[in-house]
């Protein structure tokens, strides 16, 4: 086995690193794109992002309603984003998180990916949001 210690890996091409093999089969790839961000619940937090890679903004489309916009879009629609959330109670703690997940209301598309958070009966803003999706951006 070896190890790789640098600094920077850079593709010699026009995409992002891939990793192989010794069948050169794909084994993995980078992060493309991820993001934190506030929902906006009512006297917990302001909706916003805190952190992120690869997002141009986040669209706040009604309660429990959001679109991620990427800076570059995907190669194709078949890119995979994976969503998570939680929400705290008014003391900061964990409240009823377990209740509450995200349904996508659209496949991902090439520039941006649709989600709802709630319960399965009614839409809600959430205090921590995160997205990551992997595919091959443009």
């Amino acid at each position: 086995m070896s190890t790789l210690v640098v600094a920077t890996i850079k593709n010699t091409g026009a995409g992002q690193p891939i990793f192989k093999n010794s069948s050169d089969t794909v084994v993995g790839q980078l992060v493309q794109v991820w993001v934190n961000f506030a929902g906006g619940r009512s006297g917990l937090t302001a909706f916003g992002i805190r952190a992120s890679n690869g997002v141009s903004s986040v669209v706040d489309n009604g309660t429990g309603d959001y679109t991620v916009n990427f800076s570059t879009a995907f190669a194709d629609a078949g890119s995979y984003c994976c969503t998570a959330h939680n929400r705290e109670d008014n003391n900061g703690g964990i409240g009823d998180h377990s209740n509450y997940f995200q349904r996508t209301l659209n496949y991902t598309q090439s520039s941006s990916i649709r989600l709802r958070t709630g319960t399965t009966s009614a839409a809600s803003d959430n205090d921590q949001i995160w997205v990551t999706c992997v595919g091959t951006t443009t």
